[in-house]
């Protein structure tokens, strides 16, 4: 589904997207024996190519609760702010699943494809920006162990040949 939140201006010049908050509801039953089990359910939130460097999407999940302070929210008549601290920003590709192989360069190929599309939305200046860049050529050079020889795909030139590893890579 595609949805278009409210826009709030700033100033003159800026304007923000009002923050969406969904609820999930899920139809059917499960099998008692699969209920102590924790269930992964996936959901994915992008944001258009063309507006990724102004803005990115977080997605923030937790059980049900009446407890509204749990969302970090300020809450006024007029407007709820919620914003992410810099240690709440999630990294989706870790823990690595247990069905990645160290020694597949094809598991390294996903990963790298995985940490990049993270890192492209990140904000240039965040702490995890400058760690994501290199995991990803870390991870970029697993998988393309001859780089920068032999054939290897773009990467998003949002994310530069800069970094301690592909420096010393290189």
């Amino acid at each position: 589904a595609t949805v278009y939140p409210d826009v709030q201006s700033q100033n003159m010049d800026d304007a923000t997207l009002k923050p969406l908050f969904f609820t999930i509801k899920f139809a059917g039953t499960l099998p008692k024996h699969l209920i102590e089990q924790n269930i992964p359910i996936e959901i994915s939130v992008s944001i258009a190519e063309e507006y990724g460097c102004f803005a990115m999407p977080f997605v923030k999940a937790m059980s049900m609760s009446p407890a509204i302070d749990q969302w970090r929210c300020d809450i006024t008549e007029s407007d709820i702010e919620c914003i992410p601290s810099h240690d709440e920003i999630l990294i989706p590709f870790f823990p690595l699943p247990s069905t990645f192989d160290y020694r597949n360069r094809s598991d390294w190929e996903k990963l790298s494809k995985e940490i990049e599309k993270w890192l492209v939305q990140l904000d240039t200046k965040l702490p995890q920006w400058m760690w994501g860049r290199d995991a990803f050529w870390l991870a970029f050079v697993a998988a393309f162990p001859f780089f920068p020889r032999g054939t290897w795909p773009l990467w998003n030139p949002r994310v530069p040949l800069e970094g301690a590893f592909i420096e010393q890579w290189l």
